[in-house]
């Protein structure tokens, strides 16, 4: 008896590490055979852009798609597909047709082009399942984002040199004029210039007086972060005239374009950030 037990523990060590190897399946291939692929299987699409050595993508391949719960999501309902946005180029294309600026980014798409989400950063566990659950319930209302459904876009030379030759110092006099000659900055191209570029001024203001329906058009993720990146360098501008009075105004302004748990978590950087160039103005 203590001979078939040792035996059967053995087996179980032996096989044991099987029970756990599924894996994300990142389908590898071309952007048009993972369209192809996503209209033959009826399937969502769902991109992953990153680059190498950026820590929290690297952990999402460590701890999240491996993970049982994400596998049997992603590999049952979507094609998943990963790029490095800097080595090759269709991660800089997809990083261009989104203004991608936080990494990893994830959108999800249907077969057909629509964009149905787009989000960055680490997600756990819970977090990306959510994710790609709305994402299915969305489609199937056929509620999309308001992006074109093509990968290419008349994008002027200054947004595709900053995507494409990773070209990101643009004179504010270049972007200005270029953004100047628009007739509606909520227009995807103006919108991914100012969020993706990262330009300040006025077009600050524009982005925070309409961040509801910009959100709802382009996603709450890339509104917030440009919101966010905002505030730290308001921040500083604060600081420097030692105004927390303007300072903590302007927090209040922007607030409710976070939710509660972003703004739990958003909220101590900002005020690290005062609290650093403040000391630094003394």
């Amino acid at each position: 008896m203590k001979t078939i037990i040792k035996g059967l523990v053995f087996i179980f060590i032996l096989f044991s590490p099987l029970l756990n190897s599924a894996q994300t399946n990142f389908y590898k291939a071309s952007w048009e055979e993972v369209l192809v692929q996503a209209k033959k299987e009826n399937k969502l699409i769902f991109v992953d852009l990153y680059f190498t050595g950026c820590f929290p993508c690297k952990q999402m391949d460590d701890k999240v798609f491996p993970d049982s719960k994400v596998v049997e999501v992603l590999n049952t309902s979507f094609i998943a597909f990963k790029s490095d946005i800097f080595k090759e180029d269709i991660g800089k294309k997809i990083a261009r047709k989104y203004g991608v600026t936080g990494f990893p980014s994830f959108i999800v798409l249907d077969a057909n082009g629509n964009t149905i989400e787009v989000t960055s950063g680490y997600h756990g566990v819970e977090e990306l399942v959510a994710v790609l659950e709305l994402a299915k319930s969305n489609e199937s209302k056929k509620q999309f984002k308001a992006y074109s459904k093509a990968l290419e876009g008349e994008y002027p030379e200054f947004y595709n040199d900053a995507y494409l030759k990773n070209k990101r110092q643009v004179p504010f006099e270049v972007v200005d004029a270029y953004l100047k000659s628009q007739k509606n900055l909520s227009e995807e191209i103006p919108f991914l210039i100012i969020t993706g570029l990262r330009i300040g001024g006025e077009y600050t203001d524009y982005i925070i007086e309409n961040a509801s329906s910009l959100s709802s058009a382009y996603g709450h993720v890339p509104v917030r972060n440009y919101i966010a990146s905002t505030v730290n360098l308001k921040a500083k501008v604060f600081a420097s005239n030692n105004d927390i009075s303007g300072f903590n105004k302007f927090l209040r302004k922007v607030k409710p374009h976070f939710t509660e748990s972003e703004w739990e978590r958003f909220r101590e950087g900002f005020d690290k950030t005062f609290e650093k160039n403040r000391g630094e103005s003394k």
